[in-house]
């Protein structure tokens, strides 16, 4: 691993960096998935990293060390998501009761909330279309907290695998470290302070500390995230890597319309 400089008191420029950030999806799936007949090779078992280029931190000489890899590439988080493809057609326990007793829990959330063990459904109504998510974990790390890079994750891999997500959800509760006992205080607080979290990007409560993002939460929160209106004549002699993402979002989109519009 190679070492970067980053300045420890530029709050701003690291979230100016993390406008720049990417992902890498690995899926580790069968050639031909089986829900009926192999219930537990069903759900698509996806590794995420999300990342940003070495050079864009800008690094100064009087800083705070950040690894990067071979590629000049520093690691902002990491991820593990299920995805359960047309979730209306699988049996929804036995699917998560064959895959590991981690999936059994959610199953576990969801009958306890009202589905039935064969079917998922959300406040009464059948899911019968579409895909439901599981994030497994979230790690950001630690130099890179604060500045909201797991709700950018989970937005970035919804829009990205997750385009016929109808539910999604995970379970606000931390990993546990040596000292820390399940349902200590300070277990209690960590867990309160991930669903404020997650409950900031529309999640909310399903059963216990999993909690669950609808079809309906999502569009409110794509809609939260639509750009405002940017004046482009304004960014017309502005060098483009002054531009923040929306701004470059906004004029790439001005030159993509009049580009179209050419006899």
């Amino acid at each position: 691993m190679a070492g970067i400089e980053m300045h420890p008191d530029d709050h701003n420029e690291i979230g100016d960096a993390l406008e720049w950030m990417r992902l890498t999806y690995a899926l580790d799936y069968p050639a031909r998935p089986d829900s009926w007949e192999r219930p537990e090779d069903y759900p698509q078992s996806w590794s995420v990293r999300a990342y940003i280029e070495a050079d864009i931190l800008e690094p100064d000489d009087d800083t705070l060390e950040v690894e990067a890899d071979a590629h000049g590439r520093v690691t902002v988080a990491e991820a593990h998501v299920y995805l359960i493809p047309d979730i209306g057609d699988v049996n929804l326990f036995d699917t998560f009761d064959a895959h590991s007793a981690e999936l059994s829990q959610f199953a576990e959330a969801f009958i306890a909330a009202g589905s039935e063990p064969s079917q998922l459904s959300i406040e009464g109504g059948p899911v019968l279309d579409g895909d439901l998510m599981i994030v497994s974990w979230v790690s950001v790390q630690p130099r890179f907290r604060g500045h909201r890079a797991g709700h950018q994750v989970i937005k970035a891999v919804l829009d990205a695998i997750g385009r016929s997500t109808v539910v999604t959800v995970l379970r606000a509760a931390p990993g546990l470290q040596d000292g820390v006992d399940e349902g200590s205080a300070k277990h209690r607080m960590e867990c309160r302070g991930l669903a404020k979290y997650w409950g900031e990007l529309g999640f909310r409560p399903l059963d216990g500390n999993i909690m669950v993002l609808t079809y309906e939460d999502m569009l409110v929160m794509l809609e939260d995230d639509d750009p405002e209106d940017v004046d482009i004549d304004e960014l017309r002699d502005v060098p483009l890597m002054q531009l923040s993402q929306e701004q470059r979002d906004a004029v790439f989109r001005n030159l993509r319309t009049k580009i179209d519009e050419l006899p």
